[in-house]
């Protein structure tokens, strides 16, 4: 599995040689020269720059859309959901259909709202993002999660809802698997 960090990494190589390519035909050409007016290597340069970056940007994103976090992708990595919870977003609450779910076994929230957009977003006990998926009124979005270590984890919302938007958190408890 490539790191996130390593995805960056390469588009901003891609990026710096991109920004050299376009600054070494800037500085040759001495003034601005419309594509179709190039000859020769400057254009060659040029095509060949863009080209292999967009042919670059589009393997990369087909290679690492395995790991973004749709339902069915999840789904396909860590297996059919074991638990469901339903959580109904409304200012400036979360109403979740349960509050305590095993740990190490995919779970399955199904979040919506009532009223305006929210961000479902869980964190862990130090306070670091685990998760989060949109809640729209009208739609159901599922995220699919599996926790691996017993606690307290927080709900909280990441879009702002309003006066109350601080205010909108709900406790989550992970408990131990049965041995």
């Amino acid at each position: 599995m490539i790191e996130p960090k390593v995805i960056l990494d390469i588009f901003i190589i891609l990026g710096v040689i991109w920004t050299a390519g376009c600054a070494l035909v800037v500085a040759r050409s001495g003034r601005a020269i419309p594509l179709e007016q190039l000859e020769g290597a400057e254009a060659r340069l040029r095509m060949g720059l863009l080209g292999g970056l967009g042919a670059g940007a589009i393997v990369l994103f087909f290679l690492t859309l395995h790991w973004l976090p749709y339902a069915n992708t999840r789904r396909a990595e860590l297996g059919s959901p074991a638990v469901t919870v339903a959580a109904m977003g409304m200012q400036w609450t979360w109403i979740l259909s349960r509050h305590q779910v095993p740990a190490d076994v995919p779970v399955e929230f199904t979040v919506t709202t009532r009223d305006v957009n929210h961000d479902f977003a869980i964190y862990d006990a130090n306070g670091r993002l685990l998760t989060q998926v949109q809640a729209m009124p009208g739609y159901t979005n599922r995220l699919v999660y599996a926790f691996h270590v017993p606690g307290t984890y927080t709900v909280r919302c990441l879009e702002y809802c309003g006066l109350g938007h601080h205010m909108m958190t709900a406790p989550l408890t992970v408990t131990a698997r049965p041995k």
